[in-house]
């Protein structure tokens, strides 16, 4: 590996020797107050080749006599200028409306800013490197209007759940990205310091060139490419320490044991009672074990490094980086971690008559991860430290893992849990592209490309004998191990005719894609090892032959796309776009395996119009888009439409002859059909002057022909058949505001994104108008937390509304029919249908675990050679369900808030009397009582850098080298009682919002550099 890496590095630099030309150096200044302008592009006009100024404006580039120089930068107007002979080159650039011929990338190509139609975001590469981020999803959070980012949990290595204008199905909900021009599972592997821009296709003409998997929206990543000049070597890099931002309030041994001995006696029983905690039990032990102390890690490491090498010449352009980065978990010492080594190449090769290009992208990736149950009030060491009573202490007298003083069931020891975890995760990641593009004639190019994504997993279970409590123990040593792998091609070709007439502007391009994605498991188990140990946890090391076994399974699917657009402007002020895609994919019924998906836009600035020039006032400029499309959505899995046959279905013959058969396992749909999203965009672009700028947008976005699993009765005997069965509608508002300035040396700017959305079923496919999201938590109360329902949004909570408590005998009396089993002290459950019955028909809307409002907060500012940002970020209008308790185990610990418990008659309206028994199953109903706002706002990151002065870089013969100190994490401003209010699920919308024990986010210190040599 190592020798191939030196190759390739080599062999890069020996290419650039190759450069044409001559070299042109100079100073790109303001013509505003005269200072130089740091990281403006230079970039030879009507190619790709270009570098940047460094902190004191400088710029070298190579080109040739004939080549024009274009210099830009957002806020200011480009200026070209013609090399000639010359080989000094000073610029002044002056303010510019908006930095309308910055380009942004499109699905298929590239565009203008100022002649895009349909509503795209963009992120660069300075905006990303502000944050030490780990994942490139989090670029997004806070940064794009309209794009809803929520953690999963706070594990290392755990994914996000990103939502484009809502969510727009009760499947998968996540976006398509596309790196390079190939669509991806997933970017789990990429490292934020290889991403050059992020744009974010939100509406639907902007990403209606996707087509079937463009439904909720698209986000395109082009990772860095090389730029014209000297190879330059760069290092990124940061290291930082991690520690938990919070801890529960939770119950110390003395208040522990006055509750649950309160709790006997309100149920009749005495301190004769086994379950009674004796004085002799918490003598002089104080407020005993604190376990989420044990639990969190102090200091958790966490580090990136990444190595790069960029440069090339006017015919052949190259960047290459190689990168490193670890974090451990604040949860366990070793058993929460995650690795990742990248080694990514790119190249762009231009041929001597500029007719043929060709170039390639690839990214390798080796990660390794272990985990804990990031979120499960059964098996996670946070569900079980919140739970266990503070009264049993780590380890016993004789120095062995201590058991709870009385019988939790699953809620064991978290220290010990944790101790004989062992899961680990490993993986190979190749993610490449190959393209060649060639000029066949004035204004026509094609380009056919080739896409792989290829992946293999490992995944490792070792557990070891243990017994830590009566229930949870094991007897046999068992090893599992399975393979996982993931491949699919995608290969692409595309005509393109791009012409100017004057003053009309046309681009058309025409394509094709032919889509192919496998997968296939394989897996193997058995227990008794003959040698023990985690060295030797392999299956051929199995003493027990008869508990071997073995599985495996495959699956495919295909897609075959065909498209076109074209996109036309009129003297740069009228625009207008057309794009219509149709798509066949093996995942539907032979009945609707093909559709089409139009889209429609159009642009005007009207602040070009002479009629409105003067009554605009200080609006410089002025841009209305109007959009109107369609996508789809085929991510259901493969072969739904279809009764696939299982096997192992035993059955008993002639008095116990067992054999062995296979039947159908799911009923078959040959009319399944594509989830189609149609949305409408209206959007308004307008800057003030020279520093202010404004972004508005408003969508109307409908889903119908939700793919879901239709309800079936249990007698069938078969799966339920996947159908098309609802809609569902997402509507809001997005504004973007922005302000740059400066004042002698003194520089600052800052955006503000805000996004409102309304989501709502207008339509579901059965008689009762509801799809159950079956999250069933904890006792046999607390079943189908979330629902979907006509009128209401997806996912909500669905439980029973109370009323305060009962105070007293005579109010059960007039009031409480409907409630049986109610005492004085219990909650006063709503009967909302007035029948004296307390069902499902008294269930309601409790909340919703998706925002009303979101908004980020991004402010910058540089004095001299330092420099500061922060970012923050905050959600308005959602709730969270703390199922952080296990109500089914009366000796479960509680939050310090049942210290202000119902005690008597006037005591308390809000807290429940504590009860053993429980018979009004105040903990066992899913009401509002568990539930609470999830409001929150965080300081999300906050950094201060200093770049070394150009007189000390010249000495040292490096071109930039800046340090900073950063943290993420620091402030977070939110009412909710939990460990995390920031709770997602990408897998399962109905999950979302549902806190069993999250593994929380971290706060974060760190100290980091940017080198450029």
């Amino acid at each position: 590996m190592k020798k191939t890496v030196l190759f390739l590095f080599l062999t890069i630099l020996c290419w650039n020797t190759f450069a044409q030309g001559h070299s042109v150096n100079g100073v790109v200044t303001s013509a505003e107050d005269g200072l130089p302008m740091p990281f403006a592009s230079v970039v030879l006009k009507g190619t790709t080749i270009g570098t940047s100024t460094d902190i004191d404006g400088n710029f070298t580039i190579e080109a040739d006599e004939d080549a024009i120089i274009v210099f830009s930068m957002v806020g200011f107007a480009a200026e070209e200028v013609k090399v000639g002979n010359q080989t000094t080159i000073n610029v002044i650039l002056t303010v510019d409306n908006m930095g309308l011929d910055e380009v942004v990338v499109i699905g298929y190509g590239v565009q203008k800013k100022s002649s895009v139609t349909g509503s795209i975001s963009s992120i660069k590469a300075e905006d990303i490197q502000r944050m030490p981020i780990q994942r490139a999803e989090q670029a997004l959070q806070g940064q794009v209007s309209g794009v809803q980012v929520t953690s999963n949990s706070g594990q290392p290595g755990a994914g996000l759940s990103v939502n484009i204008r809502g969510i727009g199905t009760t499947g998968n909900s996540q976006p398509l990205y596309i790196i390079d021009g190939n669509p991806v599972s997933d970017i789990s592997y990429l490292s934020s310091t290889d991403i050059g821009s992020m744009e974010v296709l939100k509406d639907a003409s902007a990403s209606a060139i996707y087509g079937a998997r463009g439904a909720n929206g698209v986000v395109i990543i082009t990772t860095k490419q090389g730029t014209q000049g000297a190879a330059k070597v760069s290092y990124d890099g940061y290291y930082g320490i991690q520690n938990a931002w919070r801890q529960m309030d939770l119950l110390n041994a003395q208040d522990y044991a006055m509750i649950i001995n309160e709790s006997l006696l309100n149920s009749g029983k005495d301190m004769t009672s086994a379950d009674w905690i004796q004085d002799s039990e918490i003598a002089g032990i104080g407020s005993g074990t604190d376990w989420q102390n044990e639990i969190f890690r102090k200091n958790a490491p966490i580090q990136s490094h990444t190595l790069s090498l960029n440069g090339g010449s006017e015919k052949f352009l190259y960047s290459t980086a190689l990168s490193y980065f670890s974090q451990d978990g604040i949860v366990s010492e070793d058993k929460s971690e995650y690795e990742r080594i990248n080694f990514r190449v790119k190249g762009d090769y231009t041929s001597y008559n500029k007719k043929l290009k060709v170039g390639t992208s690839m990214v390798y990736s080796h990660y390794t991860s272990q985990g804990i149950d990031p979120n499960s009030v059964y098996n996670s060491p946070l569900a079980r430290a919140i739970n266990i009573d503070p009264i049993t202490t780590v380890k016993d007298a004789n120095g062995e893992f201590s058991w709870p003083i009385r019988n939790m069931q699953e809620i064991v020891n978290p220290v010990a849990g944790m101790y004989y975890l062992n899961d680990e995760y490993k993986t190979d990641k190749i993610v490449g592209n190959l393209y060649a593009e060639y000029k066949v004639m004035d204004h026509v190019k094609v380009k056919t490309s080739l896409g792989i994504d290829y992946a293999y997993q490992w995944h490792d279970v070792y557990t070891p004998v243990y017994a830590l409590s009566t229930i949870t123990q094991n007897s046999k040593t068992k090893v599992s191990k399975t393979m996982n792998n993931w491949y699919s091609t995608n290969w692409e070709t595309t005509i393109n005719y791009h012409n100017t007439f004057g003053e009309h502007e046309l681009d058309v391009i025409a394509g094709t894609t032919a889509m192919t994605s496998n997968y296939e498991n394989l897996s193997g188990s058995g227990s008794e090892l003959i040698i023990d140990g985690l060295d030797y946890a392999y299956i051929d090391n199995v003493g027990n032959i008869e508990s071997k076994s073995a599985g495996g399974t495959y699956s495919s699917n295909s897609l075959l796309s065909l498209f076109g657009r074209a996109n036309y402007s009129f003297k740069d002020r009228y625009m207008a776009s057309v794009t219509v895609r149709r798509d066949g994919s093996s995942r539907f019924g032979p009945n609707d395996r093909y559709a089409i998906f139009p889209s429609v836009s159009t642009g005007w600035i009207m602040s070009e119009e002479d009629f409105l020039k003067e009554k605009l006032g200080p609006v410089s400029y002025l841009k209305l888009r109007v959009s109107w499309g369609q996508n789809g959505n085929e991510n259901i899995g493969d072969f739904r439409y279809l009764s696939s046959i299982a096997n192992n279905h035993n059955y008993s013959f002639n008095a116990g002859t067992v054999v062995n058969g296979s039947s159908p396992s799911k009923i078959a749909n040959p009319d399944l059909k594509w989830e189609t999203s149609e949305q409408t965009d209206i959007g308004l672009d307008l800057r003030l002057g020279s520093n202010f700028y404004m972004n508005l947008d408003y969508y109307d976005k409908k889903t119908k022909d939700l793919l879901i699993d239709a309800p079936i009765p249990g007698y069938v005997g078969n799966s339920a058949p996947t159908v098309n069965g609802g809609t569902v509608q997402n509507k809001g508002f997005e504004a973007l505001l922005g302000y740059n300035g400066n004042y002698n040396d003194f520089s600052y700017g800052g955006t503000l994104n805000f996004s409102t959305n309304k989501n709502e079923m207008t339509k579901i496919n059965n008689d009762e108008g509801i799809i159950y999201g079956d999250v069933n938590v904890g006792p046999s109360g607390m079943k189908n937390l979330t629902i979907a329902k006509e009128g209401e949004p997806i996912g909500y909570f669905w439980g029973w509304e109370t009323a305060g408590i009962y105070q007293n005998q005579a109010e059960i009396s007039a009031n409480g029919a409907h409630q049986p089993n109610a005492a004085p002290g219990d909650l006063i459950y709503v009967d909302q249908n007035n029948d004296g019955v307390m069902d499902d028909a008294d269930r309601i809307n409790l909340g919703d675990p998706h925002p009303d409002f979101t908004v980020g907060l991004n402010l910058n500012f540089a004095y001299k050679n330092f420099d500061l940002s922060m970012f923050w970020y905050g959600v308005v209008g959602n709730q969270i369900v703390d199922a952080t308790r296990r109500y089914d185990l009366p000796n479960a610990n509680y939050q310090t808030s049942i210290l202000k418990r119902w005690t008597g008659e006037g005591s308390s309206n809000s807290t429940p009397r504590v009860s053993w028994t429980d018979g009004n199953n105040n903990n066992g109903n899913f009401s509002d009582y568990m539930v609470e706002d999830a409001d929150y706002l965080r300081l999300k990151n906050l950094q201060i850098g200093y770049t070394l002065p150009r007189s000390v870089l010249d000495k040292l013969h490096i071109e930039k080298f800046r340090i900073y100190v950063s943290g993420d994490n620091l402030l977070t401003f939110t009412e909710y009682s939990g460990l995390e209010p920031e709770i997602g699920n990408s897998d399962n919308v109905f999950y979302t919002g549902i806190d069993q024990g999250i593994y929380p986010q971290a706060r974060v210190y760190t100290i980091g550099a940017n080198i450029t040599f």
